[in-house]
């Protein structure tokens, strides 16, 4: 009678779980970028803003699953990784032209930035346009990361001199405070967070001027597993209509 009792509840406790686990789990293959607070190393995992976004899709589907993240990859092998199907989706980052002809973009914006510039606390240009800093001549370079919406940007204005060369933000903050650049272009998402990292607050400051807005979509390679472009646009869209995106989003506002 007890092997019978134990049988009978073992099989009662499988068919539970089978009830409760998903039919199937579609892992989404996605990394991180060293982009803080989009995500953000913590010992030897990573965290942050996108890493949350990707829980929420996780309750909203849970047929979809994200890898436990703990390393970064630079971003042009991201979108190598995209392009050859190895990796299936990259979160946060600019719908330039270009990346629409690469990529699927799920037009969700996941979050949105301003595009600022910061510059040494004695700065005392009134900077409202990339006019008012061509005006200032030859010595107000524009520090930009290699490779990113920004230097893009930057290097379409003419008659700006630009400084393109920095891995990432932090360099260009201490490039900035060394006298090697006048202002630093990016989002003020990320510039704002780097600033309060590298303890600058009081030899950085940022000006009030936005010079654009932009939304930060999801990028999805046209290799990726079928069905997973329209889930995640379903819980995107769930997401965003109930607020919890912007939820998501709030203890990371600059």
């Amino acid at each position: 009678m007890p092997r019978r009792l134990f049988g009978i509840q073992f099989t009662n406790a499988l068919l539970l779980a089978l009830t409760l686990t998903p039919a199937y789990a579609l892992e989404v293959r996605t990394t991180a970028q060293d982009s803080q607070p989009k995500f953000i190393k913590d010992g030897s995992t990573v965290t942050g803003l996108c890493v949350d976004i990707f829980k929420a899709i996780e309750r909203t589907d849970p047929e979809l699953k994200f890898p436990v993240l703990n390393t970064f990859t630079p971003l042009p092998r991201t979108e190598a990784l995209l392009l050859n199907g190895t990796l299936d989706i990259a979160c946060g980052l600019a719908a330039t032209k270009d990346r629409r002809e690469k990529f699927d973009i799920i037009d969700i914006p996941a979050y949105s930035t301003h595009m600022v510039l910061a510059a040494r606390k004695d700065e005392t240009a009134d900077i409202k346009s990339f006019d008012d800093i061509r005006k200032l001549g030859a010595d107000a370079i524009v520090l930009t990361v290699t490779q990113t919406v920004q230097a893009e940007l930057a290097a379409a204005q003419p008659g700006l001199k630009v400084d393109s060369g920095a891995k990432d933000t932090s360099q260009n903050l201490q490039k900035l405070v060394a006298g090697r650049g006048r202002f630093v272009l990016h989002n003020d998402f990320a510039l704002v967070d780097e600033i309060k990292r590298d303890n600058m607050g009081d030899k950085v400051k940022l000006l009030p001027t936005q010079l654009t807005t932009e939304g930060r979509f999801f990028i999805v390679s046209r290799k990726a597993q079928p069905g997973l472009k329209d889930k995640l646009t379903t819980a995107l869209d769930k997401l965003s209509k109930s607020g919890e995106l912007a939820k998501i989003f709030q203890p990371y506002k600059p």
